[in-house]
């Protein structure tokens, strides 16, 4: 999850940089920013390939790997404007307000939607914990609703981007709310999973029973996906919430110092949609093994065709 939002450092706050450094820059994003889009999108072909993966709970994993996949478009976005301070290219347009607009949007939705999710997916995961019956009787159909909040939530949050080209205070607000919305999401994933470990290690369940030990592991595999995104997400939360609070402190900060924190923290914000397929490969065995099925598929070499006379 990355989101180079409008609160980073605008073209004409940055300080003028060397071009080394901003070529370093942009290399290690557009490198994180392939294998954010290469290891999500094999992560969905695995899940929608393999049928045995396709179970009610993985529909919010799934939905995880889609929203991981489109930040990297927040990371590209965030190379064009740096790019563009360092004067590699132009950058766009601000009279261009619909293609202004859709870039805001963007940046807001992706990393909010994935945050969202994970508060879905925790949810999901304490309703399997304390009621495993009435977890399993559950219809897909309630699932994709999920889903489908999820995206929607994330959309309303994101309206900041398209109200910031025309009102700056009004824009502020919003993302108060936003920086509100994301904390309140870190709240739910804390609570949930702190009940779900009260519960595993002095509750009354059953060990034995394979139903509950596959789920047991599923939580135990999403909780480590979970700690791992808190303590990537929270450094960027941390210093947006600093500069908003408290700005007079920032300006003792050399502009330097802050842009090579900012995008430190940002990075380090993005490789959440690097871990997650990571995590599913060394955790779950049906994806491990549906993945190096589909890795051999892939790159076997094909024995060569031999056309017999009758054929030709």
């Amino acid at each position: 999850m990355a989101n180079h939002s409008q609160q980073e450092y605008t073209p004409s706050s940055l300080p003028l940089y060397s071009a080394s450094e901003c070529i370093a820059w942009l290399t290690v994003f557009g490198m994180e920013a392939v294998a954010m889009v290469t290891l999500n999108a094999l992560t969905i072909i695995v899940y929608l390939k393999e049928r045995s993966l396709r179970k009610r709970s993985m529909y919010l994993v799934i939905n995880q790997a889609v929203a991981d996949m489109l930040v990297a478009g927040c990371v590209i976005i965030g190379c064009s404007r740096l790019g563009s301070k360092c004067k590699f290219w132009t950058s766009i347009n601000s009279s261009n307000l619909p293609s202004v607009i859709v870039i805001n949007v963007w940046s807001f939705l992706f990393p909010i939607a994935s945050v969202t999710n994970l508060a879905a997916i925790s949810l999901e995961r304490i309703h399997a914990t304390f009621r495993p019956f009435k977890h399993r009787l559950i219809k897909k159909n309630m699932f994709g609703a999920a889903v489908a909040a999820d995206w929607i939530i994330a959309g309303l949050c994101s309206a900041i981007g398209a109200f910031w080209p025309f009102h700056q205070k009004l824009s502020r607000s919003l993302f108060a709310f936003y920086l509100t919305f994301l904390l309140f999401c870190l709240l739910i994933i804390l609570v949930c999973y702190l009940s779900i470990a009260i519960k595993i290690n002095y509750g009354n369940q059953p060990h034995h029973h394979g139903a509950t030990s596959r789920e047991r592991k599923l939580t135990k595999t999403l909780f480590i996906v979970t700690v791992v995104s808190l303590l990537l997400t929270l450094p960027i939360i941390i210093f947006w919430i600093l500069r908003s609070v408290s700005s007079h402190s920032f300006t003792a900060i050399s502009l330097q110092t802050r842009f090579r924190l900012y995008y430190s923290f940002s990075f380090i914000f993005c490789a959440n949609s690097l871990f997650n397929p990571v995590c599913y490969a060394f955790r779950i065995p049906e994806f491990r093994k549906a993945l190096f099925s589909f890795l051999r598929c892939r790159f076997q070499p094909q024995p060569p065709q031999i056309l017999t006379l009758k054929k030709m």
